[in-house]
């Protein structure tokens, strides 16, 4: 291995085997490593949105991340309330799919506030250490985990294009000028399945190439340079997961960092360079049973965050693309004539609180439901033309959706009947078809090698 040179934030190890050779860090480097560490980790363990706990089967991860999250969210959420004095939807915690509320937004304040104190305890406690080699190693193989998985996790989303679906009936029929940017961004991504794919292809394998050492550090570059791509996206279009992504991309360069002088020099000066290690915190030549620990980590990562979605990704979109081949009889827009509740009238609320006025039932299979306020909210609907019954999926409903049963008692009109236990607190609804064009531009159009002029309209 060629000699790696000198210098205060390199970890120069003489082999894969041990930990040797540990020059001594200097105190600014030793402060940002400990602040890093305690925040870096804190968050990747706690913030709930795609951790590396989501891997472990049975729905065991997902108790020991709830529990993990639940006193920044609560914490976050009663000084919201009680200093912050902020009322309304945002002052509560509530089913969104927005990672940039003002509780999580907060909450991210006070993982930063304890592990700036952390960190601060840290250096007038431990004043002996003149470097930690083997904490690097946790620290590096924690944050290639988060990444991995989170990289894999929307990486799935696009290579089977769910994430952003093909344009929808509601924005097809929506004026240019009211759409959202995000809305706007979404769709241009969705309309052809084809570019989501390959983005999404790059994202898996920029989380897989994170996962193991001799790749890890092409893996953290390409996920650094994805990721400030969907920073770009998130912050230049309102997607609400900048917060999110920013950390996203923030892990990836601090990945990097450690080995930016030997990039400098192969890149740049043409000298032979090695990364900087350790990536992990069992060395290469690690005996006994600790040398199967971290293979079994990560053969449960590849088995939970890129086999089972492949599969599972598969059987959903073969069921997508059924639906798009055969679309269900109710499918086009629809119009809330009324809505009523043991015979009085009472409307069912979209997340906002606002009144339902008009379902789009989507050849896919989703649902596009337009609140009061021509605002649109994403949901889902199973359903079974046979039985005439589906189960409907809009924010604010919960996990487990409205269970309804239809009839048509013409082609223009739909009554929607609540059943279950959705028949104890859900109207019922009284739809009228509206009518949709036949053919639209943007999804004739197509692709043309040869153009004589740009198509504008």
């Amino acid at each position: 291995m060629p000699e790696l040179p000198p210098g205060p934030a390199t970890l120069a190890i003489a082999d894969d085997a041990t930990f040797v050779d540990t020059p001594r860090w200097n105190v600014p480097t030793r402060i940002a490593f400990r602040f890093a560490f305690c925040y870096f980790v804190l968050y990747a363990l706690c913030c709930g949105n795609a951790t590396l706990w989501e891997v472990i089967p049975f729905h065991i991860g997902e108790h020991i991340e709830n529990w993990l999250v639940w006193p920044f969210k609560h914490g976050a959420q009663w000084l919201v309330q009680h200093h912050s004095h902020i009322h309304g939807i945002g002052a509560k915690l509530h089913d969104t799919g927005s990672g940039d509320t003002v509780i999580d937004w907060t909450a991210a304040g006070l993982m930063l506030s304890l592990a700036i104190t952390a960190a601060l305890l840290w250096t007038l406690l431990d004043r002996r250490s003149l470097a930690y080699p083997r904490l690097f190693g946790w620290f590096r193989f924690i944050l290639r985990l988060t990444l991995a998985v989170a990289m894999m996790g929307y990486g799935f989303a696009k290579l089977y294009p769910f994430q952003m679906a093909p344009p929808s009936l509601a924005v097809l029929n929506e004026p240019f000028g009211n759409l959202s940017p995000m809305t706007l961004l979404w769709t241009m991504i969705g309309l052809n399945p084809l570019y989501e794919m390959i983005c999404g292809a790059v994202e898996v394998v920029s989380g897989l190439l994170i996962l193991f050492r001799r790749t890890a550090l092409l893996g953290a570059l390409l996920t650094a340079f994805v990721v400030s791509n969907v920073v770009l996206y998130n912050f230049f279009f309102d997607v609400p997961v900048k917060l999110y992504a920013s950390h996203l991309l923030l892990m990836a360069i601090v990945l990097v960092i450690p080995d930016l002088r030997p990039l400098f020099q192969f890149f740049w000066q043409h000298r032979p360079a090695a990364p900087t290690l350790p990536w992990s915190p069992w060395p290469l030549g690690t005996t006994g049973k600790k040398r199967f620990i971290e293979p079994a980590i990560l053969a449960l990562v590849l088995f939970s965050g890129a086999i089972l979605p492949l599969v599972q990704g598969w059987g959903q979109y073969k069921h997508m693309r059924a639906n798009i081949n055969k679309p269900a009889d109710i499918t086009g827009q629809w119009h809330v004539d009324s809505a009523t509740f043991a015979g009085q009238p009472k409307p069912f609320l979209t997340g906002d609180g606002l009144p339902l006025t008009d379902l789009y039932f989507e050849p896919s299979g989703r649902v596009m439901a337009r609140a009061a306020d021509n605002a649109l909210w994403r949901g889902g609907a199973d359903i079974n033309d046979k039985k005439k019954t589906f189960t409907l999926y809009v924010q604010a409903h919960g996990d487990d959706g409205v269970n309804y049963s239809f009839t048509k008692p013409d082609s223009t009109h739909l009554i929607l009947t609540p059943i279950k236990d959705s028949a104890k607190t859900e109207p019922t609804l009284n739809l009228s078809r509206v009518p949709l064009p036949q053919h639209y531009p943007l999804l004739d159009r197509g692709f043309h090698l040869v153009n004589e002029w740009g198509l504008e309209r």
